[in-house]
């Protein structure tokens, strides 16, 4: 080989390692966001929540489940928020406590403000009716690439808050469009 071919061999080494450098250092961009995961999420929320639970929950005894809302209308929900209720009611199941599906968001209003110290009368009346011991609550914050959770779970005669995890979660492409659907 000559004396030039090899330089150029070399110059294309030299640049191809360069390039290959630059590419494992980019910033990864808001449509790489990798929020695949969701559900996963959801049950180390559920798996804290029982591991740090203030006093004990009977496991026969039946537990409710609320969509999450968003902490800045507390009367609105989306596809996330249901989600997000859903598979913790999964692994709540898995753990072996009595879950009570709650399909009927509008039964359930926590006050502004007061949301940790006072469940509205109609949870207490619904978990009257289930002689529930306990409710799964939550609300969610959109960030500019964050979206923040709270979960809790709650005394559903008084709303004692026995446990509360926070969390976060990746805005992408999966987050991004569950957030679109808004419900009252």
């Amino acid at each position: 080989m000559s004396k030039r071919a090899l330089r150029l061999g070399g110059v294309v080494l030299a640049l191809s390692l360069l390039l290959a450098g630059c590419a494992g250092t980019a910033q990864p961009t808001q449509q790489s966001v990798d929020d695949r995961d969701l559900v996963q999420s959801s049950h180390a929320a559920v798996d804290a929540l029982l591991t740090h639970v203030r006093g004990t929950l009977d496991p026969g005894k039946p537990i409710l489940t609320a969509s999450f809302v968003s902490i800045d209308q507390l009367t609105e929900s989306s596809s996330l928020g249901r989600m997000m209720a859903e598979q913790m009611t999964t692994r709540m199941t898995r753990h072996g406590y009595t879950v009570i599906e709650m399909k009927l968001r509008d039964a359930i209003f926590i006050r502004e403000g007061m949301g940790e110290f006072m469940l509205s009368r109609e949870l207490q009346d619904i978990s009257r009716q289930h002689d529930a011991q306990a409710v799964v609550v939550g609300t969610y914050a959109v960030g500019s690439n964050t979206i923040y959770v709270t979960a809790r779970i709650v005394r559903a005669t008084d709303g004692v808050i026995l446990s509360s995890h926070d969390y976060h979660l990746p805005i992408g492409p999966n987050t991004r469009h569950l957030l679109r659907t808004q419900r009252r």
